[in-house]
Formats: structure tokens, sequence, C-alpha cells
């Protein structure tokens, strides 16, 4: 089957895939579900009752057979608004199922920005997590600021504070091959995990619960925010097939509702 350019799904100019019920997919959840993931979120938090996100993942092409597939690069944010929000409430991470590198692309981070978020304060367009940050910004220290490329392994979780400035890269240096095999240079899988003593204030605990647990069964992709019911971007239109909460086991019902298994539902 021939795929069109403007029928892939997801955001292509960032190399986002949330669409078609990406969040709820067989992949995400056999990734969320890895056990090493929520331990390394409860050693965080310090606590076990963490909410799960509903994200989609990320794909970079190789856009040296195509240039009409690089990323976009120098989108420099937070995820998180500096005005509603200014203390930590979110913890964003990802999979990855790929060796990533200068080759590849990935994610660029701004170390410690987050210390300076405070600074972010009147960006941002009322409510919304998403915040660009120009580069003319005095965050940056007049271009002084450098961006880390984050080298990570297949298999590896990366996590970073939602305040720290950051964005993604396309391949810089790309990959010298012997062959004309066209590949795939980043997967990730995004993975995100909260307490349910941040979930939204216009929720009852079960009010919320019962909503995610919807959201699942409508094949709902959301954002990073796994304490609010947020679709992510172009996510809403394409999400036909409904689901059953019958097929998920003890172990991923208890993060969609952010509950502690007993010793008897932990294997299952």
């Amino acid at each position: 089957m021939i795929i069109q350019e403007q029928q892939r799904p997801g955001i292509r100019s960032h190399g986002v895939i949330n669409t078609y019920g990406m969040g709820q997919s067989a992949f995400m959840w056999n990734i969320r579900s890895n056990r090493q993931i929520k331990r390394v979120y409860e050693r965080l938090w310090n606590r076990s009752d963490l909410l799960v996100s509903f994200e989609g993942c990320g794909i970079f092409r190789d856009w040296s057979y195509n240039e009409t597939w690089k990323t976009e690069n120098g989108w420099n944010h937070v995820d998180q608004n500096p005005n509603s929000k200014p203390n930590r409430c979110c913890v964003q991470g990802f999979v990855s199922l790929t060796n990533q590198n200068e080759s590849t692309g990935g994610l660029i981070v701004y170390p410690r920005s987050h210390f300076r978020f405070s600074e972010l304060r009147g960006l941002g367009n009322g409510s919304r997590d998403f915040v660009f940050i120009p580069s003319t910004h005095s965050v940056f220290d007049e271009d002084r600021a450098m961006g880390k490329l984050i080298h990570c392994n297949a298999g590896d979780l990366v996590i970073w504070d939602s305040r720290l400035i950051h964005c993604n890269s396309p391949a810089t240096a790309p990959k010298k091959t012997n062959n004309d095999k066209v590949d795939l240079l980043r997967i990730v899988a995004y993975c995100s995990m909260s307490p349910t003593s941040l979930v939204s204030k216009q929720y009852t605990l079960d009010e919320f619960r019962f909503q995610r647990e919807q959201m699942v069964k409508n094949n709902s992709t959301m954002t990073h925010r796994s304490t609010e019911l947020i679709l992510g971007a172009m996510a809403n239109p394409l999400n036909q097939q409904k689901l059953s909460l019958d097929n998920f086991t003890a172990y991923q019902r208890a993060l969609i509702t952010g509950t502690i298994p007993d010793g008897n539902d932990e294997k299952k």
C-alpha cells in the first residue's frame, strides 16, 4: 500500500505521530506497561498512585532521501505554562527504540533552564502549556546558552522537567550507508507518569478516573499531562475504533486510573 505524503499520520513537521488512535495502540501500551518505567517515576514522585500519559510516538525519516521529510529545528519551547503553573507538576519522558546521535537527530535540551522558568512569565497564549520561546528572549543569554543533543541508546528511558527548554532537531550528520535501503532514523515512545494528587481540581478523583476510562474506550490520544484531559493536537477526528477495558491487564488498568494493584494483580 502506498501512502500519499498528505495522508501520513501526525504532525509531519515535528515527527510526532498522534493520530489514528496511536495513543491507545498495542505498540504504545506494550512500551508503557514495562514496570521499570513506573519504578523510575515512583522514585521521582515518591509515590505509587501514578497515572500514565496516553501519548503517541515520534518518528524521524531519513531526509537525505527526500528533503521534504526533514523535521523542523529551533522550535524551542517549554511544555508548561509559566503563568498558571510556576512549580514542578509534570515530568515528561520517552523510551527510545533506536540509538540517537547527530546522525539521527533527536531531543535538544538547554541544561538547567528550568531553574529560570520564572523568566518566561508573560509568554504563552492563555492557559496553553505549549509555550514557544523566541530566540531573542533573554533566557538564552544573547545566544550564549547552548542546547545539547541527547545521545541515547535503544531501550533507554529519557525524562525531563516540563519547565526545561527543549526542542527536536533533525539529523545534522547523515549516516553513510552502502545500500539503498530507506530506514527510519529515530523512533521514540512518549511516556509520562504523574501522581493523582496533581489531578485537575475541576474533577473529583472518581470523576477523573471515569473520564480517563472513557478516553481509553474512545481510542483517544492525549498529551503528556496525564492529570488533565487534553486531546493531542489533531488526535480527535481520526479515532474511529472503540476499545474495551476487558482487553487490558490489571496492571494497565491501574495505570489508567492511578490505583495501586494488589500483589495478586502485579503479574497479570
